[in-house]
């Protein structure tokens, strides 16, 4: 699978990444509409993450990332956008993750796809 989006770092620092990355999510909401969107985690560190937000179905215009990844054994979990921060909880008690692909809509429903 091929993802292309644009690519931001984001510090990890008190846990503002969903300050922040959520205000990434809404410029980009507002140009291409929530529900075609999806956003990819990568390329962690100790205060950092690197995040980047491309379509679900077509190539982003001036996309600074062009990343493979995996085309199988991802796991998926379904919840709502409101429990973000425990469901990440709940993932990250298994260990860190290589990649994770977000995906939200309007009724307050996400998923995540996550990658060891």
């Amino acid at each position: 699978m091929l993802f292309k989006g644009i690519s931001k770092e984001f510090s990890l620092l008190n846990e503002d990444q969903y300050n922040t990355i959520g205000d990434f999510w809404d410029e980009m909401a507002s140009l291409y509409g929530l529900e075609n969107l999806q956003g990819l985690g990568y390329k962690w560190a100790d205060s950092k993450i690197f995040y980047a937000i491309g379509l679900k179905n077509d190539d982003i215009k001036y996309y600074n990332l062009c990343l493979e990844l995996p085309d199988e054994n991802w796991t998926v979990v379904n919840g709502k956008t409101e429990n973000l921060k425990e469901i990440y909880d709940e993932i990250y008690k298994l260990g860190p993750l290589k990649y994770e692909i977000e995906t939200f809509d309007e009724n307050g429903k996400c998923q995540i796809k996550y990658y060891r």
